[in-house]
């Protein structure tokens, strides 16, 4: 069992998000941009066991930073961690969200749609490094988002 909550600890967050293969230094202190951060924690042990930022950048909403540790991805966490984030946007007036995914088929499954990276915003520094699209193959991503 677990439990997801809002965090301010966005120093131990980039340590998960770290070892959990982000392009994010770990220990990092808190962006000026972050919107909000949620974690999850196994409720036995107190484990960190997931987590996930939401940012502005650029005037969008943008998932920054989803992470689950792998003895713990079949339990569907990145799932529910995705759907706070964009009830999150919705409760703050947004109707879309974007963002850079290295999975994108996990986004699919979720309702994202892969986007050119031309037709995208500048959210991402991804855009601008070498590696994009000839080591590094994330995907440029975005959900159109409707109140319930």
């Amino acid at each position: 069992m677990y439990i997801i909550s809002e965090s301010d600890d966005y120093e131990k967050l980039s340590c998960l998000f770290n070892e959990n293969g982000l392009e994010i230094d770990a220990g990092i202190r808190r962006p000026h941009n972050v919107v909000k951060c949620w974690e999850c924690r196994d409720i036995t042990s107190n484990k960190l066991i997931g987590g996930a930022s939401l940012e502005i950048r650029s005037g969008y909403f943008v998932v920054a930073d989803v992470a689950v540790d792998i003895d713990y991805r079949k339990e569907k966490i990145g799932t529910q961690l995705m759907s706070i984030m964009e009830d999150e946007i919705i409760k703050q007036g947004g109707s879309e969200a974007w963002l850079v995914g290295k999975v994108p088929e996990f986004y699919i499954k979720i309702g994202w749609e892969i986007v050119d990276r031309d037709q995208a915003p500048n959210i991402s520094k991804c855009f601008t490094c070498d590696k994009f699209g000839t080591e590094c193959f994330a995907e440029v991503m975005r959900k159109t988002l409707v109140k319930a």
